[in-house]
């Protein structure tokens, strides 16, 4: 049986552009809450740094996971905020050890 997945995406929006990015994040957040597969995925906001943002995700199988990050969601997200929205980013893939 596949286990599920935990996923952390921390992202630093552009100087100037986070509200907007914020925004655009929270279109793909309610998409993706409809996704097979989707268990959690909410989104937060940095309360010392309005910059960051982080989506806490919970996908029931990595290969869920996969088929969000290939999906119509992601790629209509990426192509709204181009290149220029995102200072930096990273994706953390979780299992739960306890």
């Amino acid at each position: 049986m596949a286990e599920p997945l935990k996923i952390v995406a921390r992202i630093v929006a552009a100087p100037g552009v986070a509200d907007e990015l914020e925004a655009e994040m929270k279109r793909l957040v309610k998409r993706t809450r409809k996704e097979p597969g989707c268990r959690r995925y909410d989104l937060h906001r940095g309360t010392e740094d309005p910059r960051l943002f982080v989506f806490v995700e919970d996908w029931e199988t990595k290969a869920h996971w996969e088929d969000h990050m290939a999906g119509d969601a992601i790629r209509a997200f990426t192509e709204r905020i181009g290149e220029d929205m995102i200072e930096s980013g990273e994706i953390l893939q979780l299992g739960q050890v306890a």
